[in-house]
Formats: C-alpha cells, structure tokens, sequence
C-alpha cells in the first residue's frame, strides 16, 4: 500500500460571520448477472449480525431494480448467502432504486425512488421484514414529493429526515413513525428553501441537529448548514450556515459525524477534495474548516477523481471512494489517518485500485466488524450476459 503525507490547509469555503475477517486486501464477495439478481448496485448498508443490505437500479422481475441482502457465511471462507427481498414493480412503486437504505427498529428497511407511472414522483418507502423465516417482506409507500428526494436518514427515535427538491426550490423533510401499529406515517417540512438541487442527505448528530450540504443555485453561495430541533413545541427549527463555499461546487456528498461531533464531507470539484469541520469550543463560536485530501484535477496511475460520501471509523480514520481514477479508470479505495499530533499531518493510505474484473465505480464504504470494509461497485466484475463487457456490479470486503 503506498502512502504519502497530507498537510492540513483551510478548505475552499469561509466561516459566515461570527464478520470473518478475509485476507488483507479485496475479496468479491458477490458478482451481480443483471437478471433476477439485479444490476448497478448502490451503498451498502450493515445490520444484524452482519447481515448486507442493498439495492439495485435495474434488473429483478420486472427490469425496475430490487432490494437484496447478502447473509455473512456460517464458517470462514464460505460463501455469502444472497437473497432477493423485493423487485420493484415501474407502475406502483418505483423506478430506479440503488438508493442507500437506513435501518430501523426490527430490522425494518427504508429507502427513496421515484415512481414513473405517470409524471415521476419521488417516494419514501419501507420493508418490513416477515414475521416467521422464509416469509415474504412487506413494501409499503411511507412517504412522497417533489421530484427527488435524497437517501433518508434514520433518528433514535425512528423518524425518517431528508431532503426533496424540484425545479431550483425544496425542503428538508420528517417523516413521523404511525403512533398505532398500521397508521400513517405524518410528513413535516423542517426547512424550505432553494438551491436543493441535487438533493443531498441529512446526517443527524447529538440532540437531533441535522448536518446538510446545500449546493446552491446562480444567487445562493453553497454551504454546510446545521439545523437544531424546536425548543418549544410548534415552533421553527433553526438553520445556522456554518461554512459558505468561495466558489461554485459540484458533486457535494452527505456528510459523515466523528468523534467530538466533527463533520466530514467531499465535492468533485476540480479532481475533488475531503474536507473536515470542527465545531467551536464554546458555543457561538465559529466552526474550523480544513482540506485532508485534495485529489489531482487528471488522475494519476494510483490516484482517484471524483470522490464518493466518506465513513468515518472509531479510530478517526476517513475511509473513501472515487468514482474514477487509478490504473484502469474503474476507480480507487482509500484511508486517511488522523494526525498523531494536533495540527500535525493526515496520512492518505492507497487501499485498492479498481480493475474492472473486480469491479468499476464504487459506492460509499460501510464499516462491519473488525473493521472490516464493504462496498459496492456500480459496474464491473461479470464480462458477460445483459450488461455486456461493462459488468453488472459486484459486492466486495476490504482489509488493511
């Protein structure tokens, strides 16, 4: 693995005022075929006992994507257990899945698509798993608006948050949990506003604040905003910028929480770059902005562009994905280790570099445990059948 060291800089944007652990290395553990397994797999998501979860943009019964999991194996070096929870169906439910899916109480699944029986309406929906082994999982619509809505994001107490936009205008959103057994679940707007397109998830930090990206339009500057829960009942929540963005952006990702409630993001622009914010030592204060990575506008044979949303492990390693780059241009995998030192250097730890047979253009790393990695690929892997030369997608772990 080669590394290389990172003096930490001011970001490009201004405060406003005042399972088994595999082999070192990557291992598929699932090659998509584009049939009733789906293809074009999005981020990953870790539940019970290890358990995989994800979706698919095309492919299942109906062509219109699935929801699958993939079920760790009972003795080291078995196979993965890959299982088709639900293909969407174009006229009632949606279209385009691969949406990162949040987890909630039981075990339930909740995810975004759109549904394009008529004029596309995005939608927020659930998965609710059977009540006996075997059985058969329950979809349901939860929730719909506008013409996007970003990946939702799951509180404590299992109210759904995220973002919708349409035409330039949108509006952060909640989606109340039914408080009896077969009601509806209640929408509430938190924020409206402009700029929300595209829409970026929410990330839910310490006492319900939601932790956004807003991309801005031709008048409003691109920030990271924070918004704080109603102290009293019936009143608004309160939006605080705390970063405005000097220039234009493209490609902002949903934020990552770590360790003393710093923020982690990424943008496209220019080759791309990772950046940190550090809330203030005393309230009021202003947030401190730094840039951890900033990748090469052309990529080099190991390093990446265009990087994806970052995770953040409990020692404070950043872990991270490019869309492209590397040897073959299918992408990059890679770490950033903390400073041993305050204000001292992160160290960028080349993981892997995509080689099409093992995958091309991978999603948002999930942390499982032993820190073990895992991730999906968009593309790649499986040379042959409906996706052609480019590959259907694969499912893979890493190790350092």
């Amino acid at each position: 693995m080669t590394m290389r060291r990172l003096l930490i800089a001011l970001v490009m944007c201004s405060a406003p005022g005042a399972a088994q652990n595999p082999s070192p290395g990557l291992t598929t553990i699932y090659t998509f075929t584009g049939g009733m397994d789906g293809s074009g797999p999005g981020p990953l998501t870790i539940g019970a006992g290890g358990v995989l979860y994800g979706t698919t943009a095309s492919g299942g019964a109906n062509g219109y994507g699935t929801i699958f999991s993939l079920s760790p194996p009972a003795a080291p070096g078995g196979s993965w257990a890959y299982a088709l929870l639900y293909s969407f169906q174009v006229d009632s439910d949606g279209v385009d899945a691969g949406t990162h899916l949040a987890i909630g109480s039981g075990g339930a699944l909740y995810g975004t698509t759109a549904d394009c029986s008529a004029d596309c309406v995005a939608i927020v929906y659930s998965l609710i798993s059977p009540s006996s082994p075997g059985g058969q999982w329950t979809f349901a619509v939860i929730g719909s608006s506008a013409t996007e809505i970003s990946s939702v994001s799951i509180s404590p107490g299992g109210a759904l948050y995220g973002v919708a936009s349409s035409d330039y205008t949108g509006a952060a959103f909640a989606l109340l949990p039914p408080a009896a057994l077969g009601g509806s679940w209640t929408a509430e707007t938190v924020k409206r506003g402009t700029g929300f397109t595209p829409p970026v998830g929410l990330a839910i930090g310490a006492g319900l604040a939601l932790y956004g990206v807003n991309p801005g339009d031709g008048a409003l500057l691109a920030n990271v905003f924070e918004l704080t829960p109603p102290a009293t009942p019936g009143s608004g929540w309160t939006e605080t910028v705390l970063c405005q963005f000097e220039g234009p952006i493209h490609g902002p990702t949903q934020l990552a929480i770590g360790g003393s409630g710093v923020l982690y993001g990424t943008v496209s622009s220019n080759g791309g770059v990772v950046y940190s914010l550090t809330p203030p030592a005393s309230p009021g204060g202003a947030w401190t902005q730094a840039t951890l990575l900033e990748f090469p506008s052309s990529p080099t044979l190991s390093e990446g562009v265009v990087p994806g949303p970052v995770t953040v492990g409990e020692n404070g390693t950043v872990y991270g994905t490019t869309q492209n780059g590397g040897d073959s241009y299918d992408g990059t995998a890679y770490a950033l280790k903390p400073p041993t030192s305050p204000g001292g250097a992160w160290e960028e730890i080349h993981l892997h570099t995509f080689t099409g047979s093992d995958g091309k253009y991978p999603t948002r790393l999930a942390i499982g445990a032993g820190g073990v990695l895992y991730g999906a690929t968009i593309a790649g892997g499986y040379q042959r059948g409906p996706c052609g030369s480019n590959g259907c997608g694969t499912v893979f772990a890493l190790a350092e």
